[in-house]
């Protein structure tokens, strides 16, 4: 089982290349979200040398991501595979509801081009930021398969920096309220992961 444990690895390295740099991403992004609209979707761009960077990292250190095991078991196997299946079908759900306008945070950064919409049905009528509990499960469930150290602590830096990003104050932004809150001033002012109804900040 040798080839079934390494293809494992290769997986959640590829994975932790293609997502753990997401929320540094907008990290750099929401808080100064009325900058970056000065630029539209040009603004992405900013995502490509910080992928290069994260990737790079990523790649050279995969020995010593994978260099300390703790123990595995059909307990953590099971765990993993269950927990990388919610978030599959988590990811579904919220595919299926934003599209990949959306889901690239388009209509954040260029409002006015990628008309956004306040999103209440589905997933997002119960939880608040689907997208960031599929990333944080999907790290935990390869943590669990891999038993990697390296990848609990990448899992670990995602769940914090996530916490982090969901309680950013942004300022020309909607946060998600529920909804006996007040009603959204305007549209234009939409973020793609807001549950229920929006309170939008001046």
């Amino acid at each position: 089982m040798a080839w079934l444990s390494k293809g494992i690895d290769v997986a959640a390295l590829l994975y932790a290349i293609l997502f753990f740099p997401a929320p540094f991403l907008w990290l750099i992004v929401h808080p100064a979200i009325r900058f970056w609209r000065r630029f539209g979707a040009r603004s992405l761009w900013i995502a490509l040398p910080l992928w290069t960077f994260s990737g790079t990292f990523l790649v050279l250190l995969r020995h010593r991501i994978f260099a300390g095991r703790i123990g595995r078991s059909p307990l953590t196997a099971i765990s993993g595979v269950a927990l990388i299946a919610l978030a599959v079908w988590i990811g579904h759900h919220v595919h299926r509801r934003l599209g990949l306008q959306r889901l690239a945070g388009l209509p954040e950064v260029n409002p006015g081009r990628y008309p956004g919409g306040v999103v209440r049905a589905g997933i997002y009528a119960r939880v608040r930021h689907p997208r960031y509990l599929e990333y944080m499960l999907t790290f935990v469930g390869l943590a669990l398969l891999t038993g990697a150290v390296g990848i609990f602590l990448l899992a670990i830096i995602t769940i914090l920096l996530y916490l982090i990003v969901a309680r950013l104050p942004r300022s020309g932004q909607c946060v998600g309220r529920r909804r006996d809150g007040p009603a959204p001033r305007s549209q234009a002012n939409w973020e793609p992961d807001a549950p229920w109804s929006e309170v939008c900040h001046a």
